[in-house]
């Protein structure tokens, strides 16, 4: 038995068109099992949203090292 997954389009006909180049010249038991691909949009909300939403005055910001010098890009 083997499996694949594939994300693939269903056409406004209907059919779905799966190629199995391993399987020729040959009978096969098929089960499908689908799912609907939703892309969901995030809204991006601006960083100035956020500013002061930790209320927590315990809450601190612990030190940073010190980056390294970089190159410059040019």
């Amino acid at each position: 038995m083997h499996s694949i997954q594939r994300k693939l389009h269903i056409g406004s006909d209907g059919l779905l068109k799966v190629h199995l180049p391993e399987a020729r010249n040959m009978d096969v038991d098929v089960v499908i099992v689908y799912r609907t691909s939703t892309i969901e949009q995030v809204e991006e909300a601006p960083p100035a949203q956020f500013y002061g939403c930790i209320q927590d005055e315990t809450f601190l910001r612990q030190p940073q090292n010190a980056q390294p010098e970089r190159e410059s890009l040019e």
